[in-house]
């Protein structure tokens, strides 16, 4: 079985070198731009490369996290990062954008490219897609089990990361739009708020159950199960943390590369170690395990009540100082007359030669011994190395000056540390960004999607609608669907293959693209499209809905390099979290498929809960935004967005009120005047101002 890569974080410089100097064989980190870790220090570019320099001389590598999504007007803002990250060394980019990474791929032949946890990738056809569109490894999200992680490894030949020890999310990565609808700060942008780790009322039938941090799960930690993760092929095991301090990074990282080199119980002594330096009323594994619940969760207290202690070992691995050192061979010799020769050479058998500048003469008193030239050539306190071995030939009776030696010694470590530190690398590639638009859909019309089948059956009496999207259960039960609409299948948001009788379906995920390949498919808005590359980069799709957090202007300027058909929500409430562990069954409740539960927050504004039992018997629940959506009033606002599809989004709608919605918008895009509901009844969303 091969060797595990331990992977730690890094803010900062302080933080890099305590994870180098812990046992770290990479690092992960963020660029000044583009980073889901903007409250990060991050790195300049001359930061970067002096931060690649360092962990190439260890054999470390560095990952480089560009993996925020990106609005069209950033494109060439990014690509440029992404070159001069390139430029510096770095030896992965890690991405959540699919149109960037395409683009990335031709333009950056010569480097690796890692599919960021924030894609979602929870099954078998998700690693295959990307593995078939250049990616070199997946980062898988962080709600699989054991079984599930085996699954992919077993089924496919990509390196597969997982997620160990750190923070986690109540909501799949890379689909929560809490912070983005709350506060206008989107974690897909790297720059959430935080709003799961307020308190919350669970609320039934309008009355008040319980009051807890309903949101906030523990910490991951899976220091107990990294054997299992060898033996099913896991490539690389992720420590979470680049807002966290150097000392953190230290105890962590080093706690883990003790277990993984020596694979033993874990001792009350580390245990007590991790828990002290960041913990959330403890720890879970209920991810892996499958063990949800109320064990997950941090009911009481979502924040750090550990201490932030630290020990002695810890602390000295945080300060910079050289605790890891790279061995290495000696050689001297010096003969009469001769300048002074040293090679050295590590144990991966990188070799260099230097000389010295002055020639060896009779020495007057004191003739230079072996011994002597061993021990000055041995102080290499101020460099990464240490001498292993030793070995010298010298003349009889002749000598050079010490400060010779010790020059040729530092200068035969800096040639060391270039050599180790040296990546040869092709150049970037130059290639601009497709500006085309595709001009023959000059129409506007109306979507909808149904989550009951009363639902659905209003919106098909109702008529006006060129599509209805419906799961797969609800499909099954309409019959008659009328001449010009089309019935298409929403398969399920986490991808799981299902049993389709539609010819259309609408896929939430590259997963579900791949596996529904030879079908008519619509691209759902959880592919989080936010520029045209990402549309070129899924141009096999009939049709997108773009990403509910661009504004008007942001879908103006997608629109205008659009080649595929494009939709955006105009009506409904937005899923501000879709998660694996319930956060009623956490708190000891169930809807047992009814709808009866939502969450208050301390403003007094409810969010309702909707759960759903996939076809493996699992639940997935949403949570949704208080308000919904609203726009039939500015249509014409919209309709200078160049946008196809308006989407009528029905959650908790009587079927009454969805035949009342649809008559308004499609009065609107005749033309009508369309007057806006009763203030605080609705919201705009995002196509007013947009995300950060």
């Amino acid at each position: 079985m091969r060797r595990m890569e331990l992977l730690a974080p890094a803010g900062g410089m302080r933080e890099l070198k305590a994870a180098v100097q812990s046992g770290a064989d990479a690092v992960y980190l963020g660029a000044s731009e583009f980073s889901a870790r903007a409250g990060a220090g991050n790195f300049d570019y001359e930061e970067l490369a002096e931060a690649v320099r360092y962990c190439h001389v260890y054999g470390v590598k560095v990952h480089c996290a560009l993996n925020t999504l990106i609005k069209e007007t950033e494109l060439e803002a990014a690509i440029a990062a992404a070159r001069r990250v390139y430029e510096c060394g770095v030896d992965a980019i890690i991405i959540q954008d699919i149109g960037l990474a395409a683009h990335l791929r031709r333009m950056l032949s010569d480097i690796e490219l890692h599919a960021s946890t924030q894609m979602t990738v929870t099954s078998l056809e998700g690693a295959r897609y990307l593995k078939e569109h250049g990616f070199s490894r997946v980062v898988l999200a962080r709600e699989l089990s054991l079984s599930e992680i085996e699954e992919i490894a077993k089924g496919i030949d990509i390196e597969l990361e997982v997620f160990i020890h750190g923070a986690i999310c109540m909501c799949y990565s890379g689909q929560c739009l809490m912070s983005s609808v709350l506060g206008g700060r989107s974690g897909n942008r790297g720059r959430c708020a935080q709003p799961c780790r307020l308190s919350y009322e669970l609320i039934r039938n309008g009355n008040r159950e319980v009051s807890a941090y309903a949101l906030s799960p523990k910490d991951m930690a899976l220091i107990d199960h990294l054997k299992e993760l060898r033996r099913i092929g896991v490539a690389s095991l992720k420590i979470e943390g680049r807002l966290k301090s150097a000392e953190y990074v230290s105890a962590v990282t080093g706690i883990y590369r003790k277990y993984l080199d020596k694979p033993d119980k874990v001792s009350v002594g580390d245990r007590r170690e991790l828990a002290a330096a960041f913990s959330r009323s403890g720890f879970t594994d209920g991810y892996l395990t499958g063990r949800l619940g109320r064990a997950m969760m941090a009911h009481d207290n979502p924040a750090n009540n550990s201490g932030s202690d630290f020990t002695e070992e810890a602390k000295k691995r945080a300060c910079g100082g050289f605790t890891r050192r790279i061995p290495i061979n000696i050689f001297a010799s010096l003969a009469a007359e001769d300048i002074l020769r040293v090679t050295a050479y590590d144990n991966d058998g990188s070799c260099v030669s230097v000389l010295g500048d002055i020639k060896a003469e009779a020495a007057k008193n004191k003739p230079l011994t072996g011994e002597r030239l061993r021990e000055q050539l041995s102080k290499l306190g101020a460099t990464p190395f240490y001498a292993a071995d030793i070995n010298t030939e010298t003349e009889d009776g002749i000598t050079v000056p010490v400060k010779e030696i010790n020059a040729v010694r530092r200068r035969m470590c800096r040639v060391l540390e270039d050599t180790l530190a040296k990546r040869d690398r092709k150049a970037a590639t130059d290639i601009p960004i497709p500006r085309e638009k595709r001009t023959d859909i000059s129409e506007m019309y109306l979507t909808a999607e149904a989550e009951t089948a009363d639902q659905a059956r209003a919106i098909l009496s109702a008529g006006n609608i060129r599509r209805l999207y419906v799961s797969a259960p609800v499909a099954a039960e309409l019959y008659g669907v009328p001449e010009g609409i089309e019935l298409v299948t929403k398969t399920s948001d986490i991808f799981m293959p299902e049993s389709i009788t539609t010819k259309s379906v609408s896929v939430s995920s590259t997963a579900a693209v791949r596996f529904y390949g030879k079908m008519a498919r619509y691209g759902d808005f959880r592919l989080n499209v936010y520029n045209s590359l990402t549309l070129r980069a899924l141009s096999e799709l009939k049709c997108i809905t773009l990403s509910p957090e661009l504004n008007i202007s942001e879908i103006a300027a997608v629109i205008r390099n659009a080649t595929t058909e494009t939709e955006i929500i105009g009506y409904g409430r937005l899923p501000l979290m879709l998660m694996r562990n319930c956060p009623i069954k956490a708190l000891g409740g169930c809807q047992n498929g009814r709808r009866e539960y939502s969450l208050r927050d301390r403003k007094g504004i409810e969010f309702p809960l909707i759960c759903s039992m996939y076809r493996d018997g699992t639940c997935r629940s949403l949570l949704l935004n208080s308000k919904p959506i609203y726009t039939a009033d500015i249509m014409d606002v919209i309709r200078q967005t160049g946008v196809n599809g308006i989407r009528l989004v029905f959650t908790d709608e009587t079927p009454d009120r969805c035949g009342r919605i649809i008559k308004e918008y499609k009065d609107a895009l005749l033309g009508k005047k369309i007057n806006a509901p009763e203030v605080n009844t609705f919201t705009r969303g995002h196509l007013k101002r947009g995300v950060i």
